[in-house]
């Protein structure tokens, strides 16, 4: 009995002396969480061959997609002239970049980082195909969903495409989907790849870059004048979609009558003209809809290439070198919005809501174009000619507010 009380207090003086030292030792400085910075870089790739337009407050380089070559390194505005695409630029701060392709017909193509998603709207597959491009280093695997007039086509090689580090493939749309319209939403499973649909050989210039379904979608640079506009949207989703299409024109925004009860089959595509319920004014185009789908405008002139408009994002800070021409901005908000535009000399304007205001600009072979406004806006600089209408689309290059994330250094990291 004596020994057990002896081991018992023992036991409670070891428990009672490990307290006492524990509570005299002085704990680690845990350190304290940082908010810092996040890099704003861009990649994007450029698939066709012309005239690269591009802009970036940092240091822009390019590089060939196959080689690995530089193709050109600028700081700012540039235009580089007969550019072999695809190629990729990478820049230390936002950018904004495009191909700019002369010859029998005119185009336009925007450069855009790769993706592992995304749908193309084309009102003529008979004369387009698709230009897929991978330009990182592991292989991608592609699959297609062709959503044509009458519902889902199922065709023959549109799943399990496979596109090696640094190749391009081109798909024949006319074997897949020879009726259109046909939206042509792609995924990929392995990787990402750049995609667009381009002429066929021995066909009209075009591009057509491919677009994220929304429940909205924003698209400007409707041109003055145009008098072949179509409207195209694809319902990639398994429930019919109403839409609602509402012009922002020269003084107000309008419903258009060419759209009442407008609706989208699932699984299909719609496409509509547009012009006449325009009445030839300037505009930007709000498409929403009760399903998610995808949407674009194809501007057409009596010769040329057609343009295909998609959705842009709003911000108050936009630029783009461009060819000057006819400079659009629209105001997507409810208030009256002052914008300040720099395109060689400043000047500035004001944007009711919901409309858009054309201001022509001289001609140039290459004009940056910058924007800024109390809120968010669109623009795009037009050009005109024979041989197409060229649309180009000024993008986003705010750093502020600047994206923060917050760090903690982990002692246990090595």
């Amino acid at each position: 009995m004596i020994r057990r009380i002896l081991v018992t207090l023992v036991a409670f003086l070891v428990i009672g002396g490990l307290a006492v030292g524990l509570s005299l030792l002085t704990p680690a400085r845990v350190p304290a969480s940082a908010t810092v910075d996040l890099p704003r870089t861009t990649r994007m790739t450029c698939l066709q061959s012309g005239d690269a337009l591009a802009y970036s407050a940092g240091t822009m380089t390019a590089t060939a997609t196959e080689s690995g070559d530089q193709v050109f390194s600028r700081t700012g505005s540039g235009l580089f002239a007969g550019v072999d695409g695809p190629f990729v630029i990478g820049a230390d701060a936002l950018a904004v970049a495009g191909i700019y392709a002369a010859g029998p017909a005119r185009t336009f193509a925007p450069c855009a980082p790769a993706a592992t998603s995304g749908t193309i709207v084309v009102t003529e597959p008979g004369d387009a195909e698709l230009l897929i491009t991978n330009s990182d280093a592991n292989e991608a695997i592609v699959d297609l969903t062709l959503l044509g007039p009458d519902g889902e086509v199922a065709a023959i090689g549109a799943r399990g495409i496979a596109v090696a580090p640094g190749v391009s493939r081109r798909i024949a749309l006319s074997v897949l989907s020879p009726e259109g319209p046909v939206g042509v939403s792609f995924r990929a499973s392995e990787g990402r790849v750049a995609m667009a649909a381009v002429n066929v050989e021995g066909r009209a210039a075009r591009y057509v870059a491919p677009t994220r379904p929304a429940l909205e979608h924003l698209i400007g640079g409707v041109p003055p004048g145009a008098s072949d506009v179509q409207l195209v949207i694809s319902n990639p989703r398994e429930e019919r979609a109403d839409i609602t299409v509402t012009a922002l024109g020269a003084t107000s925004s309008y419903e258009l009558a060419a759209t009442a009860d407008l609706s989208v089959e699932p699984m299909s595509s719609v496409v509509v003209p547009i012009a006449e319920s325009l009445g030839g004014e300037a505009s930007a185009i709000r498409v929403e809809s009760t399903q998610e789908v995808a949407a674009g405008v194809v501007v057409s002139g009596p010769t040329g290439s057609p343009a295909t408009l998609v959705d842009v994002e709003a911000a108050p800070e936009l630029a783009a070198t461009t060819m000057g021409g006819a400079l659009q901005i629209t105001n997507p908000g409810t208030d009256p919005v002052e914008v300040k535009v720099s395109a060689g000399e400043g000047f500035t304007l004001t944007v009711s809501p919901g409309t858009t205001v054309v201001q022509v600009l001289p001609l140039a072979a290459q004009q940056l174009i910058t924007v800024t406004a109390d809120d968010p806006v669109i623009a795009s600089a037009a050009t005109s000619e024979a041989t197409g209408t060229i649309i180009v689309p000024l993008g986003g290059v705010a750093d502020e507010p600047r994206s923060t994330g917050r760090a903690e250094l982990d002692a246990h990291l090595r």
